[in-house]
């Protein structure tokens, strides 16, 4: 394959409406669900999720999970004869208590080990990629602390990853870019010590993600903030001070305008970390690349745990917020499968909200 073959790039839809799957195109019976959301709206699929692994020799690294290549191949050409040609498609690293990046493989050897598993005939398979790299369930776990050595690596790949012309996503929880504050942490097994609620629990971040936007956010393409990480600030705004959820939404985009650096954004103590080197700084957020992340029908709306935003409030919110000129790209959900989960299909209302695939925009 010529580079300028492998440099080709998809471009983006103007508005994003993004669904991540977990199915593994196993049984292309089995596609209903994804099926039906693209011809609702969804126009980035993010399927999840790959990792990386050293090999038998420990010498190379290999790309493990992730969908049968064969029949994901063969559903793209399917969506592609329905008429959904403009469906980009990414593939996602890491998830709760999923692996972080090997330690001990340059960057640049991790980015061809998924270039190649992505180009077995010359062409690519996904569009892009995306990262959400978490933390897991045991609280001295590795995974709960974002060393210096994988963010250098999601540095590496998400580089090569431009040059070789593919999208590349981020998916923070709320508080890995923890905007209402300016405190900084690579550990994500943290408590939230200003929210008077829940500090038993103890797998919050303090925005281990800015560090990537503030050393390579030119290299980020879209960011989806998960509002429905467990106990965030949305849940407890909403359910434990009252707030409705649209005004919640609205104040999250002000803030974001709240500094005085002319742009959005917002300012982080990266000194609290002497070991990243980063001086306190201004982190740029852009409002062209920020997506709301909301979780459909898996929450229970009377549950503190995961926040639920009806479809009414987003809709309030963003038209409020168009009015202004501060509209976000769009809205992600977690996850397809489970649309139709209590009689609720979340893609339709997002869809209409953003007016994906109409010429009313």
């Amino acid at each position: 394959m010529s580079d300028s073959e492998s440099a080709t790039h998809k471009a983006l839809p103007e508005k994003l409406l993004v669904g991540y799957t977990t199915n593994s195109c196993q049984d292309l019976n089995d596609m209903s669900k994804v099926t039906r959301a693209v011809q609702e709206g969804v126009n980035v699929l993010i399927w999840a999720f790959i990792k990386l692994v050293p090999d038998e020799n420990g010498t190379k690294v290999r790309v493990d999970g992730g969908p049968n290549l064969i029949h994901f191949e063969l559903y793209k050409q399917q969506l592609v004869e329905l008429g959904h040609m403009d469906v980009i498609h990414l593939v996602s690293f890491g998830g709760w208590n999923g692996p972080h990046l090997p330690s001990g493989y340059d960057g640049k050897d991790l980015f061809y080990a998924f270039h190649n598993w992505n180009t077995p005939n010359g062409c690519k398979l996904f569009d892009g990629i995306d990262w959400d790299l978490e933390g897991e369930d045991n609280l001295q776990g590795k995974n709960n602390l974002f060393t210096l050595e994988c963010l250098e690596q999601v540095e590496k790949v998400s580089q090569l990853a431009k040059k070789y012309g593919y999208t590349v996503s981020m998916a923070p929880a709320e508080s890995y870019l923890d905007i209402p504050n300016s405190k900084f942490s690579r550990y994500v097994n943290l408590t939230y010590p200003d929210d008077n609620w829940h500090h038993e629990f103890s797998y919050h971040g303090a925005s281990v993600y800015a560090y990537i936007l503030a050393k390579w956010g030119d290299c980020i393409d879209f960011i989806s903030v998960q509002f429905y990480e467990s106990f965030s600030h949305a849940a407890y705004d909403i359910k434990k001070l009252g707030v409705a959820p649209h005004e919640f939404l609205i104040a999250y985009i002000q803030r974001l305008f709240d500094s005085l650096e002319g742009e959005e954004g917002y300012f982080v103590n990266f000194e609290q970390d002497e070991t990243c080197k980063l001086k306190n700084q201004f982190v740029s957020v852009p409002l062209n690349k920020l997506v709301f992340g909301f979780a459909n029908g898996w929450t229970n709306c009377e549950d503190e745990k995961a926040i639920f935003f009806p479809t009414n409030d987003i809709k309030i919110a963003y038209n409020k917020l168009k009015v202004l000129g501060r509209a976000p790209r769009g809205f992600m959900f977690w996850v397809i499968e489970e649309e139709g989960n209590g009689g609720l299909y979340y893609t339709p209302g997002l869809s209409d909200i953003l007016k994906i695939r109409t010429s009313d925009s």
